[in-house]
């Protein structure tokens, strides 16, 4: 069930689209139904608010139609609010003159009414950045901020300068400042916060449970009522006021259990009955006068409502967190899962703690017997003394490694795998262990070693020349078959690599999240972010896995026609949180009306965020304010496509500018030199040529052009 509000909104939304008169009739009932119920509301409201005012002072103890009327504008938009307060107007009126009440002090009550429910509405959905739900710690406390304390505040200053004006009732202006506040406050705490909770979560979630629920919900409430029934009104005003704590446990069911619902049902259960039983003189409340007996209900009720108000939104907001942490890391399961690599993870103490589905599938062991150090079982006994050499070496010094050793497969023969891994850190630079990858390079290597035989074959059978030569073809032809698999071995020095970015991402993001909600200064948006962010690498770690797959299944990646300005603007952001953690500023200057080019845009892009990630890290010394990367597209010539990436760091040495794309050959302390030999790669099998220089002015400029696609 959509709650009201969002029905108010939605309709408001058709109204003015191009079809707004085929809804018009339900635009009107549900404007008439809106009307009616904030009419009758507020009606009711004040006719409590006036049977529970204590004479001789016209203010009540607990004034219920200003929170009303708050409430109302929180779960509309603020396009409706003339509405809500036009209908609030007559029922107002309606209620006062009956009361005996003279008409301009009518009036004026309306208006510090209407200022209040306006200044506590606006700036709360203003401060929040839409409708006010209590499920966030963050929610709460702007409620409690501009509805229970500022909007009162401010509103009683003129409430009370009316009623002095119009010389209605007792007491000074300060002493009618001070019951009006109180008053307002405490409606805003009980009355709004049930209101609003009843409206968009209440009914809907009493739909959804089970019936088991329903009776621990009637066990909690009935046992409330009962306790409060006992402690405030058949116990006398000599009772010990220790008596006060019994509900206590109840209220603490009803917020842990059943969150803001539970909680702002039991505040108002609690509200009522003290203010009620205290009104016929039985309770603890009752024993000075009217005054002093309003006053101490009212304390006792604000301190009451707003840490149970606070805990009831902090446990649903840590169980909301809860929840999609655990979608977050079943995704990032189901990712591994997926690869058609073998990916493990490490902590830092050197012991696995996970291993894909592939991985599992590959050895014929179960999670288990792999977890810790397990997996050595596995590596043949030739190669696990320098398996392990190489692991706690590259471990210790938290380097990048690579290594080949035979591990055993599930049907007991041992294969050739190569193994990647690379550190992983959090958003504070912490160790977090390592992730890597293995991938079966045995059939590569039969091959390779095929290949070798072929050639002497052909070198010695050179008097028959033509004959070889067929051969040689034939060869040729049965090498391709496994090109796609030589492909995978050349991509898997960066394929760790590659796919730890977004892993690590969403791993620092899931910790981001908890930090936040751990020190209590968790926002909802922010904590959307994070999430997005999550999901997002999650996506590209997927599309960096299908690309493998397709180039291993199908011989070829998947091509079709790019915009080269689509992919950048893509390109730049997606690396622009990185960028920031760096203090760098990402530029694009793109030229318009490119034509397209015939490629791979997974590729294409790996290019870019390959090459726009070296700019960023080239910079960690560069002066902050002169930290930037500028991507620029321009056609060169007719035929061909420009694309360049330029940083203002060192540039690039002398004696690495000739190998700067070769192998292995890399400046970086912990590269693995295979980043830019794959982009060089990828440009020329895409018919393109890349290149790289220093720039006049400080830093390193990399370029590469690309085939425009012949338009037909």
């Amino acid at each position: 069930m959509k709650s009201t509000s969002v029905s108010f909104e939605a309709a408001e939304i058709r109204s003015q689209s191009p079809h707004a008169g085929t809804w018009s009739g339900s635009i009107d009932w549900r404007k008439l139904t809106t009307a009616l119920l904030v009419f009758g509301g507020y009606y009711l409201g004040a006719k409590i608010g006036f049977a529970l005012t204590f004479q001789p002072h016209p203010i009540s103890v607990l004034w219920p139609p200003n929170s009303i009327l708050v409430a109302a504008l929180l779960l509309t938009s603020p396009r409706t609010w003339w509405l809500v307060l036009l209908a609030a107007f007559p029922a107002h009126l309606a209620a006062q003159l009956q009361s005996q009440v003279p008409l301009t002090m009518v009036l004026c009550w309306f208006i510090s009414n209407c200022c209040e429910a306006l200044i506590a509405a606006g700036l709360a959905r203003y401060l929040i950045g839409g409708q006010v739900r209590f499920n966030s710690v963050r929610s709460v406390g702007i409620f409690c901020l501009t509805v229970a304390f500022i909007g009162p505040f401010l509103s009683s200053f003129l409430d009370a300068a009316f009623v002095r004006w119009n010389e209605w009732g007792q007491g000074g202006y300060w002493e009618l400042f001070r019951i009006r506040f109180t008053s307002n406050v405490l409606a805003a705490l009980t009355v709004a916060p049930t209101i609003v909770t009843w409206a968009t979560i209440g009914f809907a979630w009493l739909r959804k449970r089970q019936p088991w629920y329903y009776l621990e919900a009637s066990v909690v409430f009935l046992g409330l009522l009962s306790i409060t029934f006992i402690v405030l009104y058949k116990f006398g005003s000599g009772a010990d006021s220790a008596l006060l704590f019994l509900p206590v446990p109840l209220l603490l069911w009803a917020a842990f259990r059943f969150g803001s619902f539970g909680a702002t049902t039991a505040i108002s259960i609690i509200t009522f009955a003290a203010i009620w039983s205290t009104a016929r003189g039985h309770g603890p409340f009752s024993a000075g006068s009217a005054e002093q007996s309003a006053l101490a209900i009212q304390i006792f009720l604000i301190v009451l409502s707003v840490p149970l108000l606070f805990l009831a939104a902090l446990i649903e907001e840590r169980a909301t967190t809860e929840t999609e942490l655990r979608e977050s890391e079943e995704r990032f399961r189901i990712t591994a899962d997926a690869a058609p690599v073998l990916i493990w993870m490490s902590g830092p103490d050197k012991l696995c703690n996970f291993f894909s589905k592939p991985w599992l599938e590959f050895t014929g062991r179960t999670m288990q017997q792999e977890l810790g150090d397990g997996w050595a079982e596995g590596v043949h006994v030739d190669d696990i003394e320098k398996c392990l050499k190489t692991y706690v070496s590259a471990f210790d010094a938290r380097q990048p490694f690579v290594m080949e050793y035979r591990l055993r497969r599930n049907d007991g023969e041992y294969r050739w795998v190569t193994d990647n891994g690379v550190p992983r850190h959090d958003a504070q630079g912490n160790f977090l262990g390592y992730i890597g990858a293995c991938v079966d390079i045995t059939d590569v290597l039969k091959k390779d070693e095929a290949l070798h035989e072929f050639e002497e074959r052909v070198t010695l059978a050179a008097s028959a020349r033509k004959a070889a030569e067929e051969e040689a073809r034939f060869q040729r032809g049965r090498i391709d078959l496994f090109g796609r698999v030589s492909l995978l071995g050349e991509m898997t020095a960066s394929l760790a690599h590659e796919l730890n970015q977004p892993l690590s991402a969403i791993v620092t993001n899931a910790d981001a999240g908890m930090l936040f909600i751990d020190k209590g200064k968790a926002d909802r948006g922010v904590l959307r972010e994070i999430l997005l962010d999550m999901a997002q690498d999650g996506r590209r770690a997927q599309e960096i896995i299908r690309s493998v797959r397709s180039t291993i299944k199908n011989g070829t990646a998947i091509r079709g026609r790019i915009n080269l300005n689509d992919i950048v603007t893509g390109v730049a952001h997606m690396v622009q949180p990185d960028a920031a953690a760096h203090s760098c500023k990402v530029q694009t200057s793109l030229t318009r009306d490119l034509p397209a080019i015939e490629g791979d845009p997974m590729q294409i892009q790996q290019v870019l965020i390959n090459l726009v990630g070296n700019a960023i890290e080239a910079m960690l010394e560069t002066p902050v304010s002169s930290r930037k990367v500028e991507i620029v597209t321009a056609r060169n010539g007719d035929t061909d496509i420009h694309i360049s990436v330029r940083d203002y760091g060192p540039g690039i040495p002398v004696e690495g500018q000739e190998r700067i794309f070769e192998q292995f050959f890399t400046t970086k302390e912990q590269g693995l030199g295979m980043g830019l030999a794959i982009v060089k790669s990828i440009i020329e099998a895409h018919g393109g040529k890349i290149a790289a220089e220093n720039v006049d002015g400080g830093g390193a400029r990399f370029y590469f052009t690309l085939p425009a696609t012949k338009e037909s």
